[in-house]
């Protein structure tokens, strides 16, 4: 596939058909999209490929899916830190509802890869 866009052909791009109305505020259903392997860690607003074996996508069923993530760590009072993760939709549809994680690693759960661009 030709890239035409702002992103440029390098290791650890690729290209992957997006499919479902989770994210269609940003992403229409069936566009084209580049993304890049996962960073160490992930910045808050940006749009991620995750997996979690033990949650389904509402709506196609995989254990795959593409939402806004946003780091919900919290601070407790004796100084300690309770890991969280939200993966967040961009839908139009209300019943799309965020993912509530613990840790990156917990229970499989992983990012894959971060949007680039979206080629339509």
């Amino acid at each position: 596939m030709e890239v035409t866009g702002r992103a440029v052909a390098s290791p650890g791009l690729f290209v992957a058909r997006v499919e479902g109305e989770a994210m269609n505020r940003r992403i229409p259903s069936g566009a084209w999209c580049v993304f890049r392997l996962a960073p160490a860690r992930p910045r808050d607003g940006q749009v991620v490929l995750a997996v979690h074996q033990d949650v389904r996508d509402p709506e196609l069923g995989g254990t795959a899916t593409l939402r806004i993530y946003e780091n919900a760590a919290q601070a407790h009072d004796d100084g300690s830190w309770e890991p969280g993760v939200v993966l967040r939709p961009a839908s139009t549809d209300a019943s799309f509802r965020p993912f509530v994680l613990g840790e990156l690693e917990e229970g499989g759960f992983r990012i894959l890869a971060e949007l680039v661009e979206v080629l339509g």
